[in-house]
């Protein structure tokens, strides 16, 4: 019936009612749209504005037709109104652009954007048409299927990391039966996973500490705290074929459904315990050779200083002998002698009292590595021992032409053996006068400190390396030639010199520089409550 009244309608009439029609059913298609279809210039300004994008946006067509389209981009992305702008004029259409706008109340949403340019008869471009969907709840919806998948791939990759970790681990429920065994647990208790899980963990431990287990559990649960068990204590456990091994268990606590599940992570610890017993073993068997190697090495060095001291004495008495006979010689008690002979006789003298002095080096040093080397202290001026030892030391000095001058001595007092105290000025001042050249000078100077005296022997002489700082003090080491062009000595000197002031509490070192001479320092022990006097008054300079 429709068709025939639409049959009797003349053809001009036809044709502009069909027209109309699909105008009002094209308007109404576009205003029921769940879509924002919007209508823009080509400048950006909005000209169309349907229900869907007043549903979307909030905003009604009053209140944006002839805003720029900008309202609806965060500042952050006007960046892209310009770009699709200049794509559209192009010709360009854009189809699903996911972006993010803002709606009236100043909310975001994330919408999907199709974007087709208007053209006019001639095909000209004349504005911009979009069509903005929400997809708001679909990407909330992607963004939780991705959480949930990854939550999905973490919980698999976490049970393969339980199923395949190193150690045992074991759940229980507060009852005490197993309700989660890995694969490693099969593998260490020698049960399957159907046999463990069902079966009560006490079956798990010695049958010695099997009755006490279930209270140790109760007393677990009720703490409530991931600890190790059983501290400081050598754990067992027992497999299915009934043997024992040592284990370490950590226990962690979990609530599940209501009520405490303990998980328990077990290691088999028996090739640790087995190698620990054999450094143990090892340990014991070099700790016992090392001391008898000790002892041995202690044996051995007594022996030597008997040895040495025995020798020294032995040789030291046909020595003195020598000595005599050679100085009774020299007064020509007994008959003149010729220069020649004197010269022989002066010879015999002063070698024969250099090699006693080395063997007096080699005694003392015999006696302070036996112990038995006996220092006897007291309360010395320290002005004396400094002018006795230069004193002594002048005749050799004079005879190489260098000058040994004592400087700045503080009138004080120290706690020491006045023997030894010479003995190391001696052997510093000595050694002074050996390595400076002639016309060079050797000073002796001293200092108070809070509870000690610093002593200072410096000479101008041949200066020291730092390399040979660093061994001076050692055993048999001599520091080089002196300014003959000879070695003197048996290099024990300075090492006497450092037990000696060692054994009285003090120290020694050395300061020096090729070149710029040595300087000497030690300390010894000063009285309390002296007056330190470091220059003499004036009346007496």
């Amino acid at each position: 019936m429709a068709m025939d009244r639409q049959e009797s309608i003349p053809p001009d009439k036809a044709n502009s009612v069909t027209h109309n029609d699909a105008e009002r059913w094209l308007a109404a298609i576009v205003e029921s749209s769940d879509d924002a279809i919007i209508g823009k210039s080509l400048d950006g300004i909005i000209t169309s504005w349907n229900s869907g994008a007043q549903r979307i946006f909030g905003y009604s067509a009053d209140e944006v037709i002839g805003k720029p389209i900008t309202i609806l981009v965060p500042q952050n992305l006007w960046h892209e109104e310009t770009e699709i702008l200049g794509r559209l004029r192009s010709g360009e259409r854009i189809d699903h652009f996911d972006t993010t706008r803002i709606r009236k109340d100043g909310s975001t949403i994330e919408t999907s954007l199709t974007i087709s340019p208007i053209r006019d008869a001639t095909g000209g471009i004349t504005g911009v048409s979009k069509i903005a969907r929400d997809v708001t709840e679909y990407k909330k919806l992607l963004a939780r299927e991705a959480a949930s998948h990854a939550a999905m791939l973490a919980e698999r990759k976490f049970r393969e990391l339980i199923e395949n970790a190193p150690d045992a681990i074991l759940q229980v429920d507060s009852m005490g039966l197993v309700v989660l065994a890995n694969r490693t647990a099969e593998l260490v208790f020698g049960y399957s996973r159907d046999e463990l899980i069902g079966m009560s963990v006490d079956a798990l431990v010695p049958e010695t500490a099997r009755s006490r287990h279930p209270a140790h559990r109760k007393g677990f649960e009720a703490a409530g705290e991931s600890r190790p068990m059983g501290m400081g204590l050598d754990l067992l456990a027992v497999r299915k074929d009934g043997t024992e091994f040592p284990v370490e268990i950590s226990l962690s606590p979990n609530r599940t459904e209501g009520s405490i599940h303990i998980t328990a992570v077990i290691r088999d610890v028996t090739e640790r315990k087995r190698a620990e017993q054999q450094i143990h073993s090892l340990e014991q068997s070099y700790t016992a050779e090392l001391e008898a190697r000790h002892k041995e090495a202690e044996r051995l060095n007594q022996m030597k200083s008997e040895f040495i001291a025995s020798m020294s004495h032995e040789l030291r008495t046909p020595l003195h002998t020598i000595i005599g006979f050679a100085e009774l010689l020299g007064e020509e008690g007994v008959g003149l002698l010729n220069e020649k002979q004197r010269r022989f006789v002066h010879h015999i003298q002063t070698d024969s009292e250099h090699l006693l002095g080395l063997i007096n080096d080699v005694l003392d040093l015999s006696r302070i590595e036996a112990g038995g080397l006996v220092v006897r202290t007291e309360t010395l001026s320290l002005q004396t021992a400094i002018t006795e030892a230069v004193n002594a030391i002048h005749p050799q000095a004079n005879g190489k032409q260098v000058e040994v001058r004592e400087e700045r001595i503080p009138n004080t007092s120290v706690v020491a053996d006045p023997l030894r105290v010479r003995q190391i000025l001696y052997n510093l001042l000595s050694n002074g006068v050996k390595f400076t050249d002639p016309g060079g000078e050797v000073v002796v100077t001293a200092t108070v400190e809070e509870d000690f005296v610093q002593i200072t022997v410096a000479d101008t002489g041949l200066g020291i390396s730092s390399e040979e700082c660093g061994r001076i003090f050692d055993k048999f080491y001599q520091v080089g030639y002196t300014t003959t062009g000879v070695r003197q000595g048996a290099g024990l000197g300075l090492t006497i010199c450092k037990q000696l002031v060692e054994i009285q509490c003090g120290r020694i070192w050395v300061e020096s520089q090729p070149g710029q001479g040595s300087r000497f320092h030690f300390t010894l022990p000063a009285l309390p409550n002296v007056t330190r006097i470091t220059d003499p008054p004036a009346a007496d300079r």
